[in-house]
C-alpha cells in the first residue's frame, strides 16, 4: 500500500467519562474504588424478565446531511479536531442524548440491579451508557494523536433492505433505525472511509458498553501469541492457567476453548442461567457481586459433558473468553489490559478512553464489559480490514494472523448450535462456522460478533468493509423483533463492493 503522510496536531488527554475513573499515567490504566454488586444471571432472550419495556419508536424519517471526504492523503492522519458534524437522526431515543434529571438519575441508581441493567428499560440505558458508575473499571487512556477517519458518507444505504430468513423482506434500513430495537449507533466504513453514521440514542463523544463484542479482543491476543510461538493451540489449556491444573479443563485445548468447545458443562443455556443452583449461574454472580464467591477458584469445579469431547460441539460461554483472560496473563506476566494496550489499543490513535469493567477480585471482565465510543470501536474493526494502514502506523494483525482467526473453527462443531440458529436469523443466510471467540465466520472470511441486546461488530476483510452498532433493546424477539443489524453491515458490504 502507498504511504502516507502524517499531519500531527496534539489535544489534551482529558475526557468527560465520569469521575469514578482515574488516570494512571504511568501504566495508562487504573482502578475505580467503587463498585455495586449486581444480582441475578441471564442472557440474551431471558436477560430482559420481569423488567417493562420502553415504548417502540414509530418510523420515522431520516435527515442527513452528507459531509465531503477530504482529499486522499497517505499515512494514518493524526488530528487534533474531528472536523466533521455528525448525521442527524430524528429518533425517540435522542433524548439520551441530553444530560437527564437528577429525579431520574438518583431513581436509575437507586433500582439497579443484574436483570435490570440487562432489559433495555430506560433505566438499563442509563446504566449501559455510564457503566463506571456502576462497576469498578480499569481505564486506558487516549493518546495526545489520534487517527482521523475520512467521510464519504452513501446516504443510499439507508434505503437498504434484505430479504429474511422467512423469505420476507426487511424494512429500509432508515424505518428500522428507530424502531423497536433502539438502535443507539452504527456506523460502517469501506476501502479505509467512514460511509454510514449514525448516532440515534447517543452522542459520538459517549461511551458505550460492548457486551459480548468484547471477545474478540480476548481472541486476538491468544492467537498473537500463538503466532510468535509462545502458546500451542493443541497444548491443555491447564498448561498456561495454572490454577485449573487437575481439572476437568485438562481435556481442552487451548484451540478447544478458543472455539467454544470445551466440552465442559459451562454453556449459558436458558435453564442453566435460570437455575441458581447450575455452575454458570453460580460463577456469573461470582464475577458480578461482591462476596459471592470467587468465580476463578470456582473453574475449578466445572464439569466434564458426558459422551461430548471436546471439540464436538460450539457451546458459548463467557466463562471460557475469562479462562483466556487467565491464560493471556499467565503467558505475558501482565495484566490484560496492560498487554491489550501495548499491542492493539495505543496504535489505533484512539480519540478516547478504553475502559473495562473489573471482577471483585479485580480481574478484567473481557468476557462483555468494554467500552468505548462508536468511532473508537470502528477503529478497532478497521485493523482487520486492508484498509489497517488509515488507523496504525504497522500492521497489527498480519495476513497470516487472520487467516489463522478465520480458519481456526470447526464447521462441523457450529452445526445445530444455538449460535447457529441465531446467526440464520440476524443474517437471513446461514453463516459456516464460529472462530476464535467470534461468534459467525463466512466462508468469505466475513466475521461477526454479536453483544448483548443489540451490539455487534462485523469486519469483511475480502470487502475492505467494517462496521459497528450498539443498541439498547429487550431481547426478546417477540418484544423488539430481530436484531437485523448483522444483516445490515454485510448487505451494506455486499452492495458497496459489488458483491
Amino acid at each position: 500500500m502507498a504511504g502516507r503522510s502524517v499531519m500531527s496536531l496534539q489535544t489534551e488527554n482529558t475526557d468527560s467519562l465520569g469521575n469514578s475513573c482515574m488516570v494512571k499515567k504511568s501504566a495508562g490504566i487504573e482502578q475505580d474504588k467503587d463498585n455495586v454488586a449486581s444480582k441475578g444471571v441471564s442472557r440474551r432472550s431471558f436477560m430482559a424478565r420481569g423488567v417493562a419495556v420502553g415504548a417502540a419508536a414509530s418510523a420515522v424519517g431520516l435527515g442527513l446531511t452528507p459531509q465531503p471526504a477530504p482529499a486522499q492523503t497517505s499515512g494514518p492522519v493524526r488530528a487534533g479536531a474531528s472536523g466533521f458534524e455528525p448525521l442527524e437522526v430524528d429518533s425517540p431515543m435522542a433524548k439520551w442524548k441530553k444530560p437527564q434529571s437528577l429525579e431520574f438519575v438518583e431513581k436509575a441508581t437507586k433500582n439497579y440491579s443484574f436483570p435490570n441493567w440487562q432489559s433495555g428499560s430506560e433505566d438499563s440505558i442509563y446504566f449501559n451508557l455510564n457503566i463506571p458508575e456502576f462497576f469498578k473499571c480499569s481505564y486506558i487512556a487516549p493518546p495526545k494523536e489520534f487517527s482521523k477517519l475520512e467521510r464519504a458518507i452513501d446516504p443510499s444505504i439507508l434505503d437498504l433492505a434484505y430479504t429474511s430468513v422467512d423469505g420476507t423482506p426487511t424494512p429500509p434500513l432508515k424505518e428500522y433505525l428507530v424502531g423497536k430495537r433502539q438502535v443507539q449507533a452504527m456506523m460502517m466504513a469501506h476501502k479505509g472511509k467512514v460511509v454510514f453514521e449514525v448516532y440515534p440514542g447517543m452522542n459520538p463523544t459517549d461511551i458505550h458498553i460492548w457486551m459480548s463484542a468484547s471477545k474478540p479482543t480476548v481472541g486476538l491476543l491468544v492467537a498473537m501469541l500463538a503466532d510468535e510461538g509462545k502458546i500451542d493451540l493443541d497444548a491443555p489449556v491447564p498448561t498456561y492457567v495454572p490454577e485449573i491444573r487437575g481439572s476437568a479443563w485438562e481435556q481442552a485445548t487451548v484451540r478447544n476453548v478458543m472455539n467454544m468447545s470445551s466440552g465442559l458443562d459451562i454453556e449459558e443455556t436458558i435453564e442453566n442461567l435460570l437455575n441458581p443452583d447450575s455452575w454458570i449461574a453460580k460463577w456469573f454472580t461470582a464475577g458480578f457481586e461482591l462476596n459471592k464467591g470467587d468465580f476463578r477458584e470456582m473453574s475449578k469445579n466445572a464439569q466434564a459433558l458426558p459422551d461430548e469431547p471436546a471439540g464436538s460441539h460450539f457451546r458459548y460461554s463467557g466463562a471460557n473468553t475469562q479462562t483466556l483472560v487467565l491464560l493471556t496473563q499467565f503467558v505475558t506476566g501482565e495484566r490484560w489490559q496492560t498487554t491489550w494496550n501495548e499491542r492493539v489499543w495505543s496504535k489505533i490513535g484512539a480519540k478516547n478512553a478504553f475502559i473495562t469493567a473489573l471482577a471483585p477480585d479485580g480481574t478484567p471482565l473481557c468476557a462483555g464489559m468494554h467500552n468505548t465510543t462508536p468511532e473508537d470501536l470502528l477503529r478497532y474493526t478497521m485493523i482487520y480490514t486492508p484498509s489497517w494502514n488509515v488507523v496504525s502506523d504497522e500492521q497489527i494483525i498480519s495476513d497470516r494472523l487472520l487467516k489463522s482467526i478465520q480458519t481456526m473453527g470447526n464447521p462441523e462443531a457450529y452445526k445445530g448450535s444455538t449460535e447457529e440458529q441465531y446467526g440464520t436469523d440476524w443474517f437471513g443466510e446461514v453463516p459456516d462456522y464460529n472462530s476464535a471467540q467470534w461468534d459467525h465466520v463466512f466462508n468469505d472470511g466475513a466475521m461477526f460478533k454479536h453483544g448483548n441486546m443489540g451490539q455487534g461488530i462485523y469486519v469483511d476483510p475480502s470487502r475492505d468493509f467494517c462496521g459497528m452498532y450498539f443498541g439498547l433493546a429487550p431481547n426478546p424477539d417477540e418484544i423488539s423483533g430481530v436484531d437485523h443489524s448483522p444483516g445490515f453491515l454485510r448487505n451494506a458490504a455486499k452492495m458497496l463492493a459489488g458483491g
